[in-house]
């Protein structure tokens, strides 16, 4: 299996051991809906190249799946806003239909499709708003967040939840680089995803 820039790990030529993953990461479908956030199907079989490290991501997320302490919708709209900071259109291919799952609306997928959130104030709550703040701080200039910042998210969120959405847009942030660096391309069921919600959005 091509890519332009690295060999992805094709099914027939991946370790036995990474079955299990490969299927799931291919499961476009989970009971009529797209699975929640976890590794999918390009970035499985670049990953494939060291079995053990993509092992070890995999856990990371069913940690985070296991012990999730934060509504997914925030932590969906933070990934977004980080991936629409850095401008990766494989995560923001794969996370719009789940942030539309989650509970975000049309109208703000779209301005963040658009890149637009900060002159739209009222499509967003007040915990929503300190989601995007903070995301987008933490892409942009994370050494110039402030105390202020953080009197601000702990009037929603606890330490526990902060540090757990810390970490998951910190991800984000290094699966943008990586994602764009090798030049991965969304696998097709996500793109007829995405391009089926917005075209709705479009409609609206």
């Amino acid at each position: 299996m091509t890519n332009d820039r690295i060999t992805l790990i094709s099914d027939e030529n991946a370790p036995e051991e990474l079955t299990d993953i490969y299927t799931n990461a291919d499961s476009a479908m989970v009971d009529g809906n797209l699975p929640g956030p976890t590794l999918f199907g390009n970035q499985v079989r670049a990953l494939a190249h060291n079995p053990a490290l993509l092992q070890s991501l995999i856990n990371v997320y069913e940690t985070f799946a296991d012990t999730q302490s934060v509504n997914r919708k925030y932590l969906e709209l933070g990934v977004l806003v980080t991936s629409r900071v850095n401008a990766c259109e494989y995560c923001l291919q794969h996370h719009t239909p789940l942030g539309a799952e989650s509970g975000l609306t049309y109208e703000q997928l779209e301005c963040i499709s658009d890149g637009v959130w900060q002159i739209h104030r009222d499509l967003w709550s007040d915990e929503e708003w300190v989601v995007i703040q903070y995301a987008e701080q933490m892409t942009r200039e994370p050494h110039k967040i402030n105390d202020a910042m953080f009197e601000e998210l702990h009037r929603y969120f606890d330490d526990r939840q902060i540090v757990d959405m810390s970490m998951r847009f910190a991800l984000c942030s290094a699966w943008n680089k990586f994602n764009d660096a090798l030049g991965l391309n969304t696998e097709s069921a996500f793109q007829h995803a995405y391009a089926d919600l917005m075209g709705k959005a479009n409609t609206d």
